[in-house]
């Protein structure tokens, strides 16, 4: 695939000292002291995969497809407050799914209508594992109940399992982003907070977490599968033009691009109110994730800029961002809302420029690791050896 596409290494540059920055209308986009990235392309390469099996009971074996042992992997998503589990899987199973149980979710696409497992444990062990096939070297939790697709995958697209927070809540996720520099997969494990093997990061983002399923909706027919809290990043700001627009982000590794709001695009004068484009949109993708396939316009904007727990800020310039209304239902408010932004799993891993749906060009990560610490809420960022640094 590297003979296919032009391999672009990302510029960096690390501001540690007085220099002449950037002003756009009067508004400085970064600080001397920032981490600034030029070159993030709109799409993510992959998405992070994890090896997972199931079982009803702790001490007994794994399911089996047809008799038999194989691997099974998932897309590890933070964005995800549950565990989805493809009509395909059960089937080749044998899971049990209960005869009246009904669960709404709502995502990129609107709602979806979901049917409800039986009580299972899941077992996780990373995409990376010496011995994927040595059931022994899965740790198990739960017992849990999972969402079930409804429909089998469209013909030409696999099947799709994903697993969410409930598997992720107090643990530390641990993603390979160098191995997508060489097109190999967006490796995913995760590990207990006292596992030696967890790396040392460069900076950290602080997270919070926060609802957004929406557990008492009417349509809900119990029993309703294992929910959990997702994390957001706060203060996230754009710039664009001499304008700004500031909010909390979604981070959603299971998302292939990033996204802000139609609100947040008015604020910087790239679409109307009603999501109308004022500028020619600088891309268009079509998305799919949960509820039905949608056309996303994009823009690349001047900068946007992640607060960090160190003295400096991480700034992506030249950021590409689609843009598009994810909205779900506040229960503490008792009303819909719309998220600010979905910050993706593009700006985690290297990432490609794309033309409809071809990738024409790709732009390698500068991060060798990102560890999320979902017990302190932190996104921590490994950066490589191999840059130069300025």
């Amino acid at each position: 695939m590297l003979s296919i596409f032009r391999a672009r290494r990302i510029r960096v540059v690390l501001v540690l000292w007085l220099a002449v920055l950037p002003h756009l209308g009067g508004t400085r986009l970064y600080a001397v002291e920032d981490f600034v990235l030029d070159g993030v392309y709109e799409a993510a390469i992959d998405l992070p995969r994890i090896y997972f099996l199931l079982t009803r009971r702790p001490t007994e074996p794994p399911l089996r497809h047809k008799g038999r042992f194989e691997l099974n992997y998932a897309f590890l998503d933070t964005g995800a407050s549950g565990i989805v589990v493809s009509r395909e899987t059960v089937e080749l199973m044998g899971l049990r799914v209960h005869s009246k149980a009904k669960y709404v979710d709502v995502g990129i696409g609107g709602e979806e209508y979901f049917d409800v497992t039986e009580p299972l444990y899941i077992g996780l062990t990373g995409y990376e594992s010496k011995d994927p096939y040595n059931p022994r070297l899965y740790s198990v939790i739960g017992p849990g109940r999972f969402q079930v697709k409804k429909s089998r995958a469209l013909l030409l697209l696999e099947p799709l399992d994903v697993v969410g927070m409930p598997v992720m809540a107090g643990q530390i996720v641990i993603l390979n982003s160098a191995a997508t520099n060489s097109l190999e997969y967006f490796a995913a494990d995760i590990k207990s907070p006292s596992d030696p093997g967890i790396p040392r990061v460069d900076f950290n983002i602080a997270l919070r977490f926060e609802k957004f399923f929406h557990s008492r909706n009417p349509k809900n027919i119990p029993p309703l599968p294992s929910m959990a809290f997702n994390p957001v990043i706060d203060k996230i700001t754009i710039h664009n033009n001499g304008k700004s627009s500031r909010g909390n982000w979604l981070l959603d590794t299971g998302a292939t691009i990033s996204l802000i709001s139609v609100a947040q695009a008015a604020r910087l004068g790239l679409t109307d109110r009603n999501g109308k484009p004022l500028v020619r949109p600088d891309f268009s993708l079509p998305l799919g994730g949960i509820g039905k396939m949608i056309n996303v316009p994009g823009f690349e904007v001047d900068a946007l800029v992640l607060p960090t727990l160190s003295r400096f800020d991480l700034v992506f310039t030249n950021a590409r961002l689609g843009v598009h209304d994810i909205r779900y239902f506040d229960e503490d408010k008792g009303k819909f809302a719309v998220l600010d932004g979905v910050f993706a799993s593009n700006f985690l891993c290297a990432s490609a420029k794309m033309e409809g749906l071809f990738p024409v060009d790709i732009s390698e990560t500068v991060f060798d690791k990102v560890v999320i610490d979902m017990r302190k809420g932190l996104l921590g960022f490994v950066v490589s050896d191999n840059y130069n640094r300025p």
